[in-house]
């Protein structure tokens, strides 16, 4: 009686070797790009980082010019606010980006305006009245609390990455361990991160908070 066999060609693969090498490049694929998503997110993240630390370059010009970080509520001579959304970012964009501001024009490609607010009139130093707010890498205002108003729960509008709006209430943000409000005597800014969403993991602030 005669058996068949598989046999392989002159120089060829079976059938089952190439399934196998297809398998193990698909597995490869999937740690590669899995690898490559770590790595552009690490990068955005660390892009962030960056223009928080340029943004508190101008906090501490501000500071030394001043006595003080900038506020994050209206002063007395600014008048009302149009609403209170977004506050404490378009307060950060007026005290510092004005045409005698510490960081004047320095972050003209970073000003977004996610709740589409202005002032009844433009202030000094300023060519348009629109309340713009620094942006982070995905586009969403900074949050930005001076420590006198740590206490404060600002309403913020961030964009997700479907292009969908989100309404947050953000939070100064404590130490876990010891109860205490980061910067004390200074100031806070938190991005929302890659989510767009304040609260979550993914946030990212312009302090050490492990």
């Amino acid at each position: 009686m005669k058996t068949h066999q598989h046999r392989r060609g002159s120089g060829g693969f079976t059938l089952i070797e190439l399934l196998a090498v297809i398998v193990i490049l698909s597995i490869l694929s999937v740690a590669l790009l899995a690898t490559m998503t770590d790595v552009f997110r690490t990068s955005e993240k660390q892009n962030t980082k960056i223009l928080m630390k340029s943004v508190q370059i101008a906090l501490a010009d501000y500071e030394h010019e001043q006595g003080d970080m900038p506020r994050s509520n209206f002063s007395s001579t600014q008048g009302t606010p149009p609403n209170l959304t977004n506050l404490g970012a378009e307060c950060l964009y007026l005290a510092i980006c004005g045409d005698k501001g510490a960081a004047f024009g320095k972050f003209d490609d970073k000003l977004v305006n996610t709740d589409e607010d202005q002032v009844p009139k433009s202030f000094p130093g300023f060519q348009v009245p629109t309340l713009w707010e620094i942006g982070d890498h995905w586009g969403n205002p900074i949050a930005y609390f001076h420590h006198r108003d740590y206490l404060r729960e600002d309403p913020y509008v961030t964009i997700d990455k479907d292009s969908q709006r989100i309404d947050n209430v953000v939070r100064a943000l404590k130490n876990p361990k010891t109860g205490n409000y980061y910067e004390p005597t200074g100031a806070q800014m938190i991005s929302a991160g890659p989510d767009g969403k304040f609260g979550t993991e993914d946030d990212i602030a312009s302090f050490e908070t492990k």
